[in-house]
C-alpha cells in the first residue's frame, strides 16, 4: 500500500522499470512491475497502460522515474491536464533526426519540451547528448546528468570459444552499408544479426550471412562465438550501439566501433577498443584485419575492456550511478522549486 510522501533525506521512487539484475535498486525503488524474486524480465505493458499507473500511484512518491520515450511523455501530459506536479526524472530524451520543416515532428517536439521542461531532469545516456537535449527542449544543463549504462552480462568473462567469424548486430542507427563495402577487404566469413527491414535490398558479398530478427539466446550464441565484433554506427545526434558493444566487451571479444556519440564514453582507441571514423570502409576494414591478424593486440584491448566492464559497467555500478542522479536533482528541485 502506498504511504504519504517519504520525509527522508533520500527520496521514494516510483518507476515503470523492471531493473530486476540490482538488489541495490529494488531495495530503493519501487516499480509497478512486481520485482519480487524476479530473474527475468516481465511481460511488458503498453506506453499508455504504464503512464496510467504511474500517475495513478504517483501520490504516494517523492520521485517518478520514466523509462521510454513515449511513456514519459505520456505520463507527463496525464500530469500536465490534472494540473499535478510530475515529480519526473525521465531517462530516455526523445533524440531522432530533427525536421523542422514537418508539422508533426514540430508538434511532437513542441509536446516533449513541455513535459521535459516540467520534469526534475533528464538522464542522459551520452555526454554528447547532454548538449543536445538541452539545446532542443531549452533545459539548463544542470538538470541534465549523463548516467553510463551497464553490460547486460550477468557474469562478465572471457568467453574462449574462437569459430573464425566476425559479427555485427543491432537494429538502430547501424551503417550496414558500410560493413557491406568493406566485407570484400576482410578475410573472414561476416555474419549480421540486425532487423527484418534491413539490408532488404542490398547486394550481399559472399562472405556475408544476414540474419532478421533472431532470438536474444541465438544472438548470445553468435556473440559468444565469434573472433571480433564490428559495429558500423551512422552518424546522429543520439547514443547507439552502446549494448551490444558493452556485451561484446563482457564476454572479452574485441570491438571495432565508428567513433559516435555515447560510444566515446566508453572505447577509447587502442586502449579497450578501436575507433574508426564515421562511413569509412576502408578504415573498418584494416581495424578488423588488424584485430583478426594480431592476437597480442586483440588479447591486450580484451582484457582492458573486460576489466572496464567489471569495474565500472556492472548493473550494481549502473544503479547505484542512476540513484545518485535521481537524488541530485530531487535535491536540485527542493532547493530551488521555481528554477525548471
Amino acid at each position: 500500500m502506498d504511504s504519504a510522501p517519504s520525509t527522508s533525506p533520500s527520496p521514494r521512487i516510483l518507476t515503470n522499470m523492471a531493473f530486476w539484475q540490482s538488489a541495490r535498486w529494488n531495495e530503493r525503488a519501487d516499480s509497478i512491475y512486481d520485482m519480487k524474486g524476479r530473474d527475468s524480465d516481465p511481460v511488458f505493458w503498453s506506453e499508455g497502460s504504464e503512464a496510467v499507473r504511474l500517475f495513478r500511484r504517483q501520490g504516494g512518491y517523492d520521485v517518478i522515474v520514466t523509462m521510454g520515450a513515449r511513456t514519459s511523455l505520456l505520463y507527463g501530459l496525464l500530469c500536465l491536464l490534472a494540473g499535478r506536479d510530475a515529480k519526473q526524472v525521465m531517462t530516455e530524451a526523445f533524440i531522432d533526426e530533427a525536421r523542422p520543416a514537418d508539422p508533426l515532428w514540430r508538434a511532437k517536439i513542441g509536446l516533449y519540451r513541455l513535459v521535459a521542461q516540467r520534469s526534475l531532469g533528464v538522464l542522459a545516456s551520452s555526454s554528447a547528448e547532454i548538449r543536445t537535449i538541452s539545446e532542443r527542449f531549452a533545459m539548463n544543463p544542470s538538470r541534465l546528468i549523463f548516467v553510463p549504462l551497464h553490460s547486460n552480462i550477468h557474469d562478465p568473462h572471457r568467453e574462449p570459444r574462437r569459430d573464425g567469424f566476425v559479427l555485427s548486430a543491432g537494429r538502430t542507427w547501424r551503417d550496414y552499408p558500410a560493413l557491406l563495402a568493406a566485407a570484400g577487404e576482410i578475410r573472414a566469413p561476416i555474419v549480421v544479426i540486425c532487423g527484418d527491414r534491413d539490408l532488404r535490398h542490398a547486394a550481399i558479398p559472399p562472405n556475408v550471412t544476414v540474419l532478421r530478427e533472431v532470438p536474444r539466446e541465438r544472438y548470445l550464441d553468435h556473440l559468444c562465438r565469434c573472433d571480433a565484433v564490428a559495429l558500423p554506427l551512422a552518424q546522429i545526434g543520439r547514443s547507439t550501439g552502446q549494448v551490444v558493444m558493452l556485451e561484446a566487451m563482457a564476454l572479452g571479444k574485441p570491438v571495432v566501433v565508428t567513433r559516435s556519440p555515447g560510444i566515446v564514453d566508453y572505447l577509447r582507441d587502442g586502449e579497450n577498443g578501436l575507433l574508426v571514423e564515421p562511413g569509412d570502409a576502408a578504415g573498418l576494414a584494416r581495424a578488423v584485419r588488424r584485430l583478426l591478424d594480431d592476437g597480442a593486440l586483440a588479447d591486450r584491448l580484451t582484457k582492458r575492456a573486460l576489466e572496464d566492464v567489471k569495474r565500472q559497467y556492472t548493473f550494481e555500478h549502473h544503479a547505484a550511478a542512476k540513484m545518485a542522479a535521481i537524488e541530485r536533482l530531487w535535491a536540485g528541485f527542493k532547493a530551488n522549486p521555481v528554477a525548471r
